[in-house]
Order: structure tokens, then sequence, then C-alpha cells
């Protein structure tokens, strides 16, 4: 399994799906994160045939994946 990486861009209202495993050379791009997601397991796909197709190495899942809940509104003593 693939670690994923999901961002929003709030410059142009759409989210991006990268992995850290492909050196973040894979990407989906959509106006949702589901869509964004989508996009980007096909693009995984596809690009996991083409480095079958040329006997080249397919990279190891080597990330975790956890989830961190902060405040960004955390107030700091002076």
């Amino acid at each position: 399994m693939y670690a994923v990486v999901i961002e929003y861009d709030p410059q142009n209202g759409s989210y991006g799906a990268t992995s850290p495993d492909f050196d973040y050379n894979v990407v989906g791009i959509g106006k949702s994160s589901d869509e964004a997601l989508r996009r980007f397991k096909n693009a995984l796909e596809g690009y996991i045939a083409f480095l079958r197709e040329r006997g080249e190495p397919i990279p190891e899942p080597h990330y975790a994946v956890t989830s961190v809940v902060a405040s960004p509104h955390i107030a700091v003593s002076p």
C-alpha cells in the first residue's frame, strides 16, 4: 500500500494527489479530493504498467501514514 498526499490549492480551487514513494512523479488533480485520488490511482496503475513493460523495478512502499490533529489557534505564552 502506497502513501498518498492530498493537497488543496486555494488559488485554483483544486486538489492534487501524489506519493513520496514515486518521488512525486505520479499526480492526480481534481476539483475534489476524491476526484484527485481516483485520477492518481489511474495514473499510478499506468505508471506501474509502464515500469513493468520496461523491466524496471517497481518502488516498494517506504512511508507510513498517520494523522495529527492540531489547532491553528494555539495560544503561545510570552
